[in-house]
């Protein structure tokens, strides 16, 4: 059987924090995101998720929404394989047959959550829309007077709604005003603004320490000069070194003795960490800090697994890319004043050279577009690993934080 590639979309509510993950199917053999059997597809991530990776690892304390087919509602027991955990999204081509009312309503009785996924109103949609819980409307391929018309259909039904493909601020802002409870889509992972405009002064202050960290020539004794001088730093710092998820043998109690045993790079990796959590977050989604850790540990773990010389590198490009977006402010001003390397600005400027290359790859990954994959070295079963354990890790490092 070929291999099997399992993504995850997070799925926001109003206030922008993660409500749910959907879980995403893709073929592993080949770089494009073709589902040629719906059936197939959702039994497969149902495997994957629940027995191979285990779902605890792909969505944690959260919901799951999982695609479901007409032929898994009719055939399969659902509710003897799926934890009260799952949502169960009805695709859109499910005809609501007496059958396929008769197994959702089970469903629903059982206590799980259902979705109807990319949802037209239609007379003969009447009998889901009195059972499910929630409806999902492509506010990309609707747009805004066909959303209108949709909400003015479904007044009449006890629904919740989710509004899918929202990518800019001002989209969420429409919807928002309009009712919807939930949205998924790219908005979060871009920036508000286009315009150059200054940058607030704790943010300098957070820059002008990224740019203290990432100096090629700063020796493990003035690093460790800089950590020390702010007391919240030293901490997280320490708190850190003394984690289980380090697994030191003894208790590190000084910076230094932490430099000493770690290294340079593995504590500039963790001061540029917990130096971007004192940034405030103000409306955007605590999601966006979760996808940078895992871009950087994905994009290290590409460098690692393709032998490529200084992997950390790879982990500033991962953590920096969407800077901008944190920020509000364009990635020129930022990024030019750091005294990065010409590879890592390239990379995070203008997508070149192998950083950018994995970069770019890292990004078509977690957004399910493996037909963009560029960086090649790599066979689809080797990234599907690495994105799965830099998925674990960023979860874990943003609970530890």
């Amino acid at each position: 059987m070929a291999d099997l590639f399992v993504g995850r979309q997070p799925i926001f509510n109003r206030k922008l924090r993660t409500h749910a993950y959907e879980l995403l199917f893709r073929a592993g053999d080949k770089r494009h995101a073709a589902v040629v059997c719906g059936d197939m597809a959702t039994s497969q991530v149902l495997v994957n998720a629940l027995s191979e990776i285990g779902l605890e690892n792909l969505v944690g304390p959260y919901q799951a929404f999982i695609n479901v087919t007409d032929k898994l509602l009719l055939e399969s027991d659902l509710a003897a394989m799926l934890p009260k955990q799952c949502s169960l999204e009805i695709l859109e081509s499910v005809s609501p047959t007496p059958e396929i009312v008769a197994s959702v309503q089970r469903l629903s009785d059982a206590g799980y959550q259902i979705v109807l996924d990319d949802f037209e109103y239609s007379e003969a949609m009447n009998p889901l829309l009195e059972i499910a819980d929630l409806v999902k409307l492509d506010v990309r391929q609707l747009q805004e007077e066909g959303v209108r018309k949709q909400l003015e259909q479904l007044a009449p039904f006890n629904v919740k709604l989710l509004a899918e493909k929202v990518e800019t601020p001002s989209e969420f802002n429409t919807y928002q005003d309009m009712g919807f409870e939930y949205f998924q889509g790219y908005f979060f992972a871009r920036p508000s603004v286009v315009q150059v405009k200054s940058i607030p002064a704790n943010n300098l202050a957070i820059m002008e320490l990224i740019s203290k960290v990432n100096d090629p020539d700063i020796t493990l004794a003035e690093l460790g000069e800089v950590i020390s001088r702010d007391a919240s730093l030293s901490v997280k710092t320490l708190r850190y070194v003394n984690s289980p998820a380090v697994g030191l043998a003894a208790e590190v109690s000084s910076i230094n003795q932490a430099l000493t045993l770690l290294g340079l790079d593995i504590i500039r990796q963790w001061v540029m960490i917990l130096t971007l959590t004192s940034v405030d977050l103000e409306d955007k989604s605590p999601e966006l800090f979760v996808m940078m850790l895992t871009r950087a540990r994905l994009c290290q773990l590409i460098a690692e697994k393709a032998g490529l010389e200084n992997p950390g590198i790879y982990f500033t490009i991962g953590l920096l890319s969407a800077i901008d977006v944190l920020m509000d402010a364009s990635m020129d001003q930022l990024i030019n004043p750091l005294p990065l390397t010409q590879e890592v600005k390239s990379a995070l400027l203008d997508f070149s050279g192998t950083g950018g290359a994995i970069l770019r790859s890292v990004m078509a990954i977690e957004q399910g577009m493996l037909n963009e994959i560029i960086f090649t070295e790599l066979d689809m079963d080797q990234l599907n690993h690495a994105y799965l354990e830099a998925l674990h890790w960023a979860d874990e490092v943003n609970g530890g934080i």
